[in-house]
């Protein structure tokens, strides 16, 4: 069995990370956007720092080569585990999750203010069936 590592994390060092991550997103060409989300913006003890960002090409080996890459280059530059996810085919009740972080890069203001417009308005017609789904699945 695999241990959780988690690390301690001060408010201080929550904004030098994100600092780092802005630096490091925005020397990579092809991103569109990218937001950082979860328990580093929330918490004082994280796993790692989830960041989802949305590409211009979502070829799949590129993609998947880009992703790798680019965990180790974030991860060494902010001294913690940092998890990828690629937004352009993501669920949307996770890309909802995730586009309430914090916004870290953003290089087509347009697209990204049509994308929450959007991601909202269909979020929010499909939360009651999520929520009652939800309810029937642990009241069986």
């Amino acid at each position: 069995m695999m241990k959780t590592v988690f690390h301690a994390i001060r408010p201080e060092q929550r904004e030098d990370v994100l600092a780092k991550l802005r630096v490091e997103l925005a020397r990579v060409s092809g991103l569109r956007f990218a937001y950082v989300y979860g328990s580093v913006l929330e918490s004082d003890r994280v796993h790692d720092v989830d960041v989802g960002i949305f590409l211009d090409d979502t070829s799949g080996a590129q993609q998947m080569n880009m992703m790798d890459a680019l965990s180790v280059t974030l991860s060494a530059a902010v001294g913690l585990p940092v998890d990828i996810r690629v937004l352009n085919e993501a669920p949307l009740p996770f890309l909802y999750h995730v586009l309430r972080g914090k916004l870290v890069l953003c290089r087509d203001e347009t697209f990204l203010t049509d994308m929450l417009e959007d991601v909202a308005r269909r979020y929010l017609d499909l939360a009651p069936f999520l929520l009652n789904g939800t309810k029937e699945a642990f009241a069986a």
